[in-house]
């Protein structure tokens, strides 16, 4: 298991990528700004975008593998992306809960939550677009910018746009992740 996670880069990527995400996180924390958007003119927290870096950084552990070498291997790799994935969300979670009790600012507490909800279209996308996958949450967020702001109120498809409180987005950002986790096993098994 050692060498499958140095070969995974995950001793030198994720500890950065974790790193990034917190002082990112401390620091945008109650940040808004105004952008454009094609429905009213939302001020927009910047920390939505906080867990963009931390999802690349995943995605380049994830793809940092010998296809064919893990699909022939006896040992199946799909647990061990599983449980990788599983520990970077977890850890970003636990980042977000310690900046918000640091602080007292709800808009951190969503950070984890937003990243868990990204992470899973990326593992969604990663099943039928490979590496391509990893804009897809970028592309989420720049729907959420244009169209998901009734005003200044974010409408509920948004997910990561709605206050840290809001059950229906966490439930939404665990059922996303596990479908996520599912479509890993199908994607981990490709070899082109």
């Amino acid at each position: 298991m050692r060498w499958w996670f140095k070969a995974r880069k995950g001793h030198m990527l994720l500890p950065l990528a974790l790193a990034v995400f917190a002082v990112a996180l401390y620091v945008m924390q109650d940040t808004t700004v105004l952008l454009p958007a094609l429905v009213g003119s939302p001020r927009v927290a910047l920390s939505l975008f906080v867990p963009i870096p931390l999802i690349a950084f995943l995605m380049a552990v994830l793809e940092s593998r010998l296809p064919a070498a893990e699909v022939s291997g006896v040992r199946s790799m799909t647990r061990l992306d599983n449980g990788l994935v599983t520990a970077v969300v977890a850890a970003a979670v636990l980042c977000s809960i310690l900046v918000a009790s640091l602080e007292g600012t709800g808009a951190a507490a969503t950070g984890g939550r937003n990243a868990m909800f990204l992470t899973g279209l990326m593992l969604i996308g990663r099943a039928w677009a490979g590496q391509a996958a990893v804009m897809i949450p970028v592309g989420w967020l720049v729907t959420v910018v244009l169209v998901g702001f009734r005003g200044n109120l974010p409408r509920p498809w948004t997910v990561i746009a709605l206050p840290a409180d809001n059950v229906f987005a966490a439930a939404a950002s665990l059922v996303v992740f596990a479908i996520g986790l599912a479509a890993q096993i199908r994607s981990s098994r490709k070899t082109a």
